[in-house]
Parts: C-alpha cells; sequence; structure tokens
C-alpha cells in the first residue's frame, strides 16, 4: 500500500532530519574526528534541515489520509501534531535567533520522536486508553 510506503519514506526523512544532530553528537562522544569531509556533509545535511521537515510534513498529512480515508483522532495525528510544533517553534528560532526558542525547538523534537515512536509501537493507544 502508498501509505506504508509513505511511513517508511517519513522514517528516512526524519533520519535525515536529525543527522547533523546525532552526527555531530557522535562524533564529540567517540570518533572525534577533525576531517574537513564530516564537517562538510553535516553542512549538507543542515542545508536541508528545512525543506526535509517540509517535506515530512506534508508526506505526514497524505500518509494519515491514505491510511484513514480521513483525517481523525489517532497516535500518528498527535506525532503529526508535535512535528508540526517544532517546526513551528523551528522557524520562529530562524526568524528571531532566540536561543530559549532552539531549546524548546529541540526539546519538542525529542518529544515528536517519543509520539512518532508510540504510533510505530502501539498504534491504538487513543483508543486503547481514551476510547477514541
Amino acid at each position: 500500500m502508498l501509505y506504508e510506503i509513505l511511513g517508511i519514506l517519513m522514517i528516512v526523512l526524519l533520519v535525515a532530519i536529525t543527522s547533523p544532530y546525532w552526527l555531530r553528537t557522535l562524533n564529540r562522544l567517540t570518533v572525534k574526528t577533525k576531517d574537513k569531509r564530516f564537517f562538510q556533509l553535516l553542512r549538507f545535511m543542515r542545508s536541508l534541515h528545512k525543506p526535509l521537515g517540509l517535506s515530512l510534513a506534508l508526506i505526514a498529512i497524505l500518509h494519515g489520509y491514505l491510511a484513514w480515508g480521513s483525517l481523525r483522532p489517532h497516535t500518528g495525528m498527535l506525532a503529526f501534531l508535535g512535528f508540526a510544533v517544532t517546526a513551528t517553534l523551528g522557524g520562529i528560532y530562524y526568524k528571531t535567533k532566540n536561543k530559549k526558542v532552539f531549546r524548546a525547538h529541540k526539546t519538542m523534537a525529542a518529544v515528536s520522536i517519543g509520539l512518532l515512536l508510540l504510533h510505530l509501537l502501539w498504534p491504538g493507544a487513543l483508543w486503547y486508553l481514551f476510547g477514541i
């Protein structure tokens, strides 16, 4: 089904979007390379961060619509809302360069990934817990 392919594509996009952060962290904690090619890769991945984030949001809407036939309350909708808030905070940071907003953006990204894991591991959680 197309919605399954879109779901897998979204996970690939999420890995690419978050890669500048976790690659830099892994390098700092383990390898500690100073190779300029590594830093060029990080710069390239950062340049993809915004367009891939927008793509992720659009694909998420399409994925949910194709899976359910409509947009309705589901753990996927929670994950989408989390990523929408993350993207909004990222946009605010881009315009203001406020460090508190950037911290909120990173925190919300972690929360969104947690919501995505909930969606992947327990998609019926809202129905089970709240009857939605």
